[in-house]
């Protein structure tokens, strides 16, 4: 699949999340988020958080490094692993998220987004 444009390089600065939605044509319609981390490298992961569904394109908080789900605070890493830190600071491993290979090109983050997969008649 050729990358996909999703939206303007400074649309989404360090510390914010943006809902980006690709059309039927990019990917059966796809419901992301594009995020970045604290030194400023774009992430795009899928919008929902896969413990309860909440859309982290609303409920999505970026700390340092990580998409924080304010939820339940379930966390989320660059490469879409997910964890939560409890009151001890213990890290204990949760579901993870789908991300996607991203890059900037010519100040737009652009996507590296899965072939539409056939549907049966």
């Amino acid at each position: 699949m050729p990358w996909v444009e999703l939206l303007p390089s400074d649309a989404v600065g360090p510390g914010e999340v943006r809902r980006v939605e690709t059309s039927a044509t990019d990917a059966v319609g796809l419901d992301l988020v594009v995020w970045r981390t604290g030194d400023g490298r774009p992430v795009v992961c899928d919008a929902r958080c896969p413990h309860t569904w909440t859309h982290l394109g609303f409920e999505g908080v970026v700390d340092r490094d990580e998409l924080v789900c304010t939820a339940h605070f379930w966390r989320f890493d660059a490469q879409g692993v997910g964890s939560k830190v409890n009151v001890l600071g213990r890290r204990d491993p949760k579901g993870d998220i789908r991300t996607y290979p991203v890059r900037e090109e010519a100040g737009t983050v652009v996507v590296d987004l899965p072939a539409p997969t056939a549907v049966d008649p």
